[in-house]
């Protein structure tokens, strides 16, 4: 962070009387340089049990592409809706989101390499 960042934030923290406990928490966190604290994805009760791979790439905050790979690696279970078109558990993106890889292994899904042809 640049110090004309820096000197705003600390302005902010100073004179904003109306910041909370986790507000001013975060500020002081930045303006040290400090990472914030590890923040889980952003997901609604509503979201549906199967999900996108955009949607999925979103929670798990990576590319559409490692996504593919994650699924090509037999990391990711996709499950097929209609023929060529898949979808992803919910579950299964936030347990690899929240504990990484050794979480989804570790569940009941079937360590095996999914049965489509990748496109040319």
């Amino acid at each position: 962070m640049n110090d004309t960042s820096r000197a705003i934030f600390q302005t902010v923290l100073s004179s904003d009387q109306s910041l909370s406990r986790e507000e001013r928490g975060a500020l002081q966190r930045l303006i040290e340089g400090r990472p914030d604290s590890v923040r889980e994805p952003a997901v609604n009760v509503d979201d549906h049990l199967l999900i996108t791979q955009k949607r999925a790439a979103e929670i798990l905050s990576v590319s559409r592409a490692t996504v593919w790979r994650m699924t090509k690696d037999a990391v990711l279970h996709p499950v097929e809706i209609v023929p060529g078109t898949w979808r992803y558990r919910l579950k299964e993106i936030l347990n690899l989101a929240q504990n990484g890889s050794a979480g989804v292994l570790n569940e009941s899904f079937p360590r095996r390499k999914p049965e489509f042809a990748p496109a040319a």
